[in-house]
């Protein structure tokens, strides 16, 4: 068995759907963000502090970690883990869904992004006009590393979860 990885842009919905994907499978649950955060404190301080290429290094480190993991689990990147060449060759052997949304979901969700300094570090424009440009970069390497696309259009987290479920389903 391999890992399930979500992937996607912020506000994709990525640790929400992870966390309830991974309590209908039985498996752990481990959110890449969430283990910066408990190794090394809040994100925006530590990109403050050392940049974001210290971030993506660290970032990077994470991820190999975690996919490296004896035990099959869903994990949830965080939206620019794809950037890394490094992770894009590491998915290639792990079940790796997208997660898309609009950029309408994405402005409620991201709020005035604070806790998101990819939106908001050395930019007067709005936090939804940068998500656009980030995601426009990223999409296709999104699209890359994924084996199936889930839209977030419409759908409950639980509505989801059912789609990656008999995707899984298909694939085998």
């Amino acid at each position: 068995m391999t890992n399930i990885v979500l992937i996607g842009p912020m506000g994709s919905g990525k640790s929400t759907v992870g966390a309830a994907l991974a309590r209908r499978l039985g498996r752990p649950h481990v959110d890449t963000d969430h283990f910066f955060v408990a190794r090394h404190g809040p994100i925006p301080q530590y990109f403050t502090a050392h940049g974001e290429q210290a971030f993506r290094a660290e970032e990077e480190r994470i991820v190999t970690e975690l996919l490296d993991s004896p035990r099959p689990s869903v994990i949830s990147l965080g939206g620019g883990s794809v950037g890394s060449e490094t992770v894009r060759r590491l998915l290639e052997k792990e079940l790796v869904v997208m997660l898309e949304v609009t950029s309408a979901q994405a402005e409620a969700r991201i709020g005035d992004a604070v806790t998101r300094p990819m939106l908001t570090a050395g930019t007067e424009d709005p936090p939804i006009e940068r998500w656009r440009r980030i995601y426009a970069e990223r999409e296709p390497l999104y699209r890359q590393c994924a084996d199936f696309v889930v839209s977030a259009a419409e759908m409950t987290i639980e509505d989801r979860v059912d789609t990656i479920i008999e995707a899984m389903r298909r694939q085998r």
